[in-house]
């Protein structure tokens, strides 16, 4: 795996893993109703920290106040992947957009309160989008690779 400096600023995807469905309360989204299988949430960090400290931020399952609507679904599901661009410019809408047209369905209005995006949230069955969408980044020349930190 290549390793991007823990410096770096850019855009990411969290994979996740919900084993069986259930109802979460999501913050001021109320309780939406998720389906058993993977989801891919788009963020960027480009803030103080960077990259680094935002995806060490949701390797932890939240135990004290939710920030971010993530964090909901981060109580309930297990992070399997994380795959980062360190790309100057802020992919994450374009990623979403992406996403949005490979998945069974967004999460309407999850995580993007403060885009036009319509969810930074995808669900999917199984893992094999991830093949279709690093073809998609590919033919437009980013780089995303895989961030090695995990547990």
């Amino acid at each position: 795996m290549t390793q991007i400096d823990p410096k770096s600023k850019g855009t990411y995807i969290l994979i996740l893993q919900l084993k069986k469905k259930q109802h979460i309360t999501v913050g001021k989204l109320g309780e939406i109703k998720f389906s058993k299988g993977y989801y891919a949430y788009v963020g960027s960090a480009f803030g103080t920290g960077g990259l680094n400290s935002r995806i060490n931020h949701h390797r932890k399952t939240p135990k004290k106040r939710l920030h971010w609507h993530i964090d909901y679904l981060r109580e309930e599901a297990e992070l399997k992947q994380v795959w980062v661009s360190d790309h100057e410019e802020n992919l994450e809408h374009e990623w979403a957009s992406i996403l949005s047209h490979i998945a069974i369905k967004p999460i309407s209005k999850f995580g993007c309160s403060d885009c036009k995006c319509e969810s930074h949230l995808f669900h999917f069955k199984t893992m094999g989008f991830m093949k279709d969408f690093k073809e998609i980044v590919a033919e437009k020349n980013y780089i995303i690779k895989p961030f090695q930190n995990l547990p």
